[in-house]
């Protein structure tokens, strides 16, 4: 069943990018609520999803010629609205960020909380692409070790051996900077 249905969405794709506007309408119609629960899986707030989708089918859409029929058609496809989720997610890590400069009238403890929550937010931007989407995937995504090591086809040895790299090296980075 899954195969079929993924074969189904390859061919929408690849009609996409053959011109067929209509093939996208299906697209979006059949794949909808897969997506939904994609974006959400990295968001974790309803009211972003519906634009974190549209720019996914949009990037589809432009994208479409690029898709390669060997592949999985769903996995290209949570590929992009992954990638659309966690910049969005990124864009209000900047937004929190500078947000918080007028810090005067805050409490103390909310300051420290802001303080540890912006060492959190650079430690992380201090990884590699591969090795933050790791670590996201873990914490604020909910995915186990083995869902990880899928999505991202690594053997689990691989990915255990980068999350905790990723650890390492978001502590170092935490220490450095409050020295």
């Amino acid at each position: 069943m899954r195969n079929r249905d993924d074969k189904k969405i390859g061919k929408l794709i690849t009609a996409i990018a053959c011109g067929k506007n209509s093939a996208l309408n299906e697209l979006f119609y059949s794949t909808k609520e897969q997506m939904y629960f994609v974006a959400y899986r990295y968001l974790r707030d309803k009211s972003k999803i519906p634009d974190v989708l549209n720019d996914s089918y949009f990037k589809i859409y432009r994208a479409s010629a690029s898709y390669k029929p060997s592949r999985s058609a769903r996995n290209w496809m949570y590929t992009i609205v992954k990638n659309t989720a966690l910049t969005y997610t990124r864009a209000d890590i900047s937004r929190d960020e500078s947000s918080l400069s007028d810090v005067s009238a805050c409490s103390s403890d909310f300051v420290d909380d802001c303080i540890a929550d912006l060492a959190l937010k650079a430690a992380l931007s201090s990884l590699d692409e591969e090795s933050r989407t790791v670590i996201v995937m873990k914490f604020w995504g909910g995915y186990t070790f083995s869902e990880i090591a899928e999505e991202m086809k690594l053997p689990l040895t691989t990915l255990y051996g980068r999350y905790k790299t990723a650890l390492k090296t978001m502590e170092k980075y935490i220490k450095e900077e409050n020295v």
